[in-house]
């Protein structure tokens, strides 16, 4: 694409950029976003140690990735002292940096000795070395090891996040026979056996609830001849009006045909 001449038509109403004397908004020395740029050094910014193309030895790798990790904080503080309002300015809203969850699995062996091969959800297969390639240098946060064979429940209706998390770990997708709802913050978690508000406690707990959609929700709430059952774990067990048998578990669902004897 060729940029049009000084004496173009298409620049015949407005002055071309190079002789413009307009002053641009963000060249005002008092704007919030100029922010002060470091001199480049291109002696620090090399992957190499020579023009031959020689990698790095680990020293000189370490300096490059704490480097790195410098100018990424430093472009946070930069920009929150940038969006913090004054005393005397309209509140507004300060921009923060993205949250990224990722949930790794590994075995306790790795657990232990600190290497081996993991599982990251999303992104495969890979050596808990490169753990911290895939993090980056951003502020993070460890949470402990989520055992899912541990029960947890409270003494109350509403299911908190912590049980959430157990439930969509332990069930990715609804537990309604071929639904299709991925299990989300949002979904609705059904209690298997109804609360009671008189009852004993612990009603709501991660064996006694199931995540559905809202259709399989009131399916289940208010049509007549559907019944399910917890038959394991991770297995329910529903049965509709019509005599149909199906098992449902974090694979699928799996129609049961029953004998009559």
């Amino acid at each position: 694409m060729v940029e049009p001449g000084l004496d173009d038509e298409a620049d015949r109403d407005a002055p071309h950029p190079s002789i413009s004397k307009l002053p641009d908004p963000l060249d005002r020395p008092d704007h919030p976003n100029r922010w002060p740029v470091e001199p480049f050094d291109p002696a620090s910014a090399r992957e190499t140690d020579s023009d031959t193309g020689e990698p790095m030895d680990a020293a000189a790798q370490r300096a490059l990735a704490s480097r790195l990790a410098q100018i990424k904080r430093d472009a946070y503080a930069r920009l929150a002292s940038a969006t913090t309002p004054s005393a005397h300015s309209r509140p507004s809203t300060a921009a923060r940096p993205g949250k990224t969850e990722i949930y790794v699995h590994l075995t306790d062996q790795t657990l232990a000795a600190g290497d081996g091969v993991i599982r990251v959800e999303g992104h495969g297969p890979s050596l808990a070395s490169q753990l911290g390639e895939l993090i980056g240098y951003g502020p993070y946060i460890v949470k402990p090891v989520i055992d899912l064979n541990q029960a947890v429940s409270v003494n109350c209706y509403e299911a908190t996040d912590r049980i959430r998390e157990r439930v969509k770990l332990t069930h990715p997708v609804e537990l309604f026979p071929y639904g299709t709802r991925e299990t989300s913050r949002s979904i609705d978690l059904d209690h298997i056996t109804p609360y009671n508000p008189l009852g004993p406690p612990g009603q709501t707990s991660t064996t006694n609830l199931a995540p559905l959609s809202r259709y399989g929700h009131r399916v289940k709430t208010h049509a007549s001849g559907w019944t399910f059952r917890r038959i394991s774990p991770t297995t329910l067990e529903w049965r509709t009006p019509h005599g149909f048998v199906f098992h449902v578990d974090p694979n699928g669902t799996h129609r049961i045909f029953e004998t009559v004897g």
